[in-house]
């Protein structure tokens, strides 16, 4: 493959002028004759290209290749506005891969083929090169206040950590490899804030859907799951993630699979309107969360979580028992609704907090209790429609005290796909029989709780 940097705009000060625009051939034997084939392998800065010396005239053919320009019927002797690439010389066919074409361009082509007798062309080609940016290789930590500027693809192959304010402007690509993540620390701060024209992506280095073949290899690859790791918040107050786009994440992270992983000083964000999308998932793994909260996702006035969507990861979110999730986020993809997530719910950890009142509103998915939450304090409200399940065994259940559970909420097993579908995600493998989870102990009346909506429970 050759690499000719070739910007059709700028002057090429070495072209090697010595043809000048003639009419396509006529097929006659005893002329000088080629034809210019249909450009290939299109992507946004390479494309290949060539063409067929049919006839020599009768004189050796002593160069060959293509001429290129912004303009109908390119040659060689101009070079203020045309390019040259030479292949050789001879009869016969010549093509190559060429790099560098600027992305989203529209280009003319013709072959020609040069003798004792003269230069003559094959027809006018136009080819148009796909949609790009130019590309910024991220490669050292950020250190400083630093922007990354609208129009350009940002693109990181190792983990990149930010200590300072990183401001990412609306439009932004982030393009990341398999060892590629962004780790928060200390006072680090991100604020990105795309908008609904111009939304900020981070995804994979494959990903070809936006700001074009970055990595250069045409169809050679394609997204999938896993290509990236993750956005890792641990440190600094107040993170903003507008309008974003979080794809094709959840490498093996020490035994975790997410795009969003927070930590113990990460949890002071917003984010808004955002979207988590085809994220890895592996057998075995126990931490596959689209986003995960843990126990750091705990007060919703420090952790803001609104109008985000889930579609095709494993299990959405997973945050603290004492966070009010709100409900306007929703877990299915807007373009196809059938598409949502492996086990669609959202996972709580078993944290009953002191003096805290905790709301379950959300009823398109339900909640899953990972464990046995207590609480002695405070209050816990399971809202009209609201359905939480709790996994087999008896270290999972409720041991709470000001439980208000509408009379059409149900606690339940999680192998119950008749209330909130099916959240174990394993199909008709699994029903729901007696005893499957521990049950509600009610602190004010020191009994088990039972009723026609608390279902399948031992006690």
């Amino acid at each position: 493959m050759k690499n000719f940097k070739i910007i059709l705009i700028l002057t090429i000060a070495t072209l090697i002028a010595s043809c000048s625009k003639d009419d396509a051939p006529t097929a006659t034997p005893n002329v000088l004759s080629v034809t210019t084939d249909t450009p290939t392998g299109i992507t946004s800065t390479d494309a290949t290209l060539g063409g067929n010396v049919v006839s020599d005239g009768g004189s050796p053919v002593t160069r060959r290749g293509i001429c290129i320009s912004l303009t109908i019927n390119p040659t060689i002797d101009d070079p203020a506005n045309d390019d040259v690439l030479e292949m050789g010389a001879g009869l016969g066919a010549f093509s190559d891969t060429f790099t560098g074409l600027p992305p989203n361009t529209t280009g003319h082509i013709r072959a020609f083929a040069t003798n004792s007798t003269g230069t003559a062309y094959g027809e006018d080609k136009v080819f148009t090169t796909l949609g790009g940016c130019p590309i910024v290789n991220v490669t050292a930590g950020i250190a400083a206040p630093t922007t990354w500027t609208t129009g350009n693809v940002y693109v990181i192959n190792s983990s990149v950590t930010v200590t300072s304010t990183l401001t990412i402007e609306p439009g932004v690509v982030i393009k990341l490899g398999l060892a590629g993540n962004i780790r928060v620390n200390n006072a680090g701060k991100i604020l990105a804030n795309g908008t609904a024209t111009n939304r900020i992506v981070f995804t994979s280095i494959a990903d070809d859907s936006v700001c074009g073949d970055t990595n250069g290899d045409g169809n050679a690859t394609t997204p999938q799951k896993g290509d990236w790791l993750n956005l890792y918040l641990n440190g600094g107050n107040g993170h903003i993630f507008e309008k974003c786009d979080f794809k094709y994440a959840g490498a093996n992270d020490g035994g975790y699979r997410c795009a969003v992983l927070i930590s113990v000083a990460g949890a002071s964000f917003s984010f808004d309107n955002c979207i988590f999308a085809h994220t890895a998932s592996s057998t075995g793994f126990t931490s596959q969360f689209a986003f995960y909260g843990g126990a750091y996702m705990k007060d919703a006035a420090v952790s803001v979580f609104t109008n985000n969507i889930f579609y095709d990861n494993n299990i959405p979110i997973y945050l603290n028992g004492t966070y009010s999730l709100n409900p306007n986020n929703s877990y299915y993809n807007p373009a196809n609704p059938a598409q949502k997530n492996a086990k669609n719910c959202i996972w709580v950890y078993p944290d009953g907090g002191n003096n805290i009142s905790v709301n379950y509103n959300e009823t398109e998915v339900a909640y899953v209790m990972d464990g046995y939450l207590q609480k002695s304090t405070g209050s816990m409200n399971i809202g009209p429609g609201a359905i939480m399940k709790f996994p087999q065994g008896n270290t999972y259940g409720l041991n709470v005290i000001n439980l208000s559970l509408d009379v059409t909420a149900f606690l339940t097993s999680i192998k119950d796909d008749a209330r909130g579908g099916d959240t174990n995600g394993d199909g008709n493998a699994t029903a729901p029989a007696a005893n499957d989870w521990y049950g509600y102990y009610n602190r004010n009346t020191a009994a088990w709780a039972n009723g026609t909506n608390i279902l399948y429970a031992q006690n």
